[in-house]
């Protein structure tokens, strides 16, 4: 069976033990044992023998020197992802560009190498997994966990499931597949976006343009599939190659630069009223790559509505790393969904490299 193609960026309480503490750890940055019971509804007693779990695995890891002033025992000591141990490997296929990236297991980007690719050009997993191994090198003892396959598959023609399995054959990892902008949501909500509940419209726009939403219900956040806005009506007389005039990227790329910023704050608008979210994210260089635009777009964005209310709109602070960014945060997604298979898959494909 396929997978969904919908990216699940907080598990919540449907999730196993030891996902659900790894996440309430990874969302908090640094939190006691007591924090993590409260936030998640688990006992304390629970929480702590999960935690002795994941401190063994070299999951996380306690920080006894910044335990608070006056507390006793275990309970009150922080504990924090293990950012030194393990890694994530992060793929991305773009129309021009492929990217490689190696994550630790806070979402961080440590490494990336941008690999040029034919337009049109099959992509060669194989040459990318050889960049992996070589970014690998620079990091020895680090263990791999697991994969994250990105890609605009649609626009490349591709089949997610044939390429997850390939990247598996390669690397030997478990692999999870997102479509580009949905993984891009994903990044931004997972490092950005902690308690903000509602629908969250995320809009991107570089060499694909297009939206995907980010729903929290509050014991679980997904990002929904991407939706393209290639042809989105723009009533310009530009040709565009499917045969048609007036849709949006063709007729953006004609566009002088505030004019460009002008039609695209006017398309988040005309985006925002018809899904009336809680708040919209703009993200991609067409959105942020000239910082003096950045008032041209928004105006644009504030007037194009026949909403009463305003929905406040917002930019990404993931400039050129977004590719990279989004892979490794795909990546995470096994080890979220279940941290101790993922180690014993790790040290099974270190055995036997």
């Amino acid at each position: 069976m396929a997978r969904s193609p919908i990216i699940t960026v907080s598990r919540g309480r449907f999730s196993s033990t030891p996902s659900q503490v790894l996440e309430q750890v990874r969302a908090a940055g640094r939190a006691s044992r007591d924090e993590v019971a409260a936030a998640s509804g688990l006992s304390i007693a629970t929480v702590g023998r999960t935690v002795a779990q994941l401190v063994e695995l070299g999951l996380v890891r306690e920080r006894p020197d910044l335990a608070r002033p006056g507390a006793t025992g275990r309970p009150g000591v922080p504990i924090e992802i293990d950012a030194d141990r393990y890694l994530t490997i992060g793929f991305h296929v773009g129309r021009r560009i492929a990217t490689v990236a190696l994550g630790d297991l806070t979402g961080r980007v440590l490494t990336s190498q941008t690999v040029r690719r034919p337009l049109g050009a099959e992509p060669d997993l194989e040459e990318l997994s050889r960049v992996a191994a070589a970014l690998l090198g620079a990091h020895p003892g680090r263990v791999p966990l697991a994969a994250g396959l990105v890609a605009p598959w649609r626009e490349l023609d591709l089949v997610p499931t044939d390429r997850e399995t390939e990247v598996h054959e390669l690397t030997g990892l478990p692999v999870r597949t997102g479509d580009h902008i949905s993984a891009v949501a994903a990044s931004e909500f997972l490092h950005r976006r902690h308690g903000t509940g509602g629908l969250t419209l995320y809009l991107y726009a570089r060499d694909t343009i297009g939206w995907a939403v980010a729903v929290d219900r509050g014991v679980q956040t997904d990002v929904t599939r991407a939706a393209s806005l290639t042809h989105f009506p723009t009533a310009s007389d530009v040709p565009c190659p499917c045969g048609r005039t007036g849709c949006l990227a063709a007729t953006v790329s004609t566009l002088p630069d505030a004019a460009r910023a002008r039609l695209l704050g006017q398309v988040a608008g005309s985006v925002r009223d018809m899904l009336s979210p809680d708040r919209v994210v703009l993200v991609g260089q067409a959105f942020t790559g000239d910082p003096g635009l950045l008032d041209e777009i928004t105006a644009a964005y504030a007037a194009h509505s026949a909403l009463a209310q305003q929905v406040p709109v917002s930019f990404t602070r993931f400039g050129a790393d977004i590719q990279a960014i989004s892979a490794c945060t795909v990546a995470l997604g096994p080890v979220l969904d279940d941290p101790l298979a993922c180690v014993e898959a790790g040290g099974m494909c270190r055995r036997g490299a």
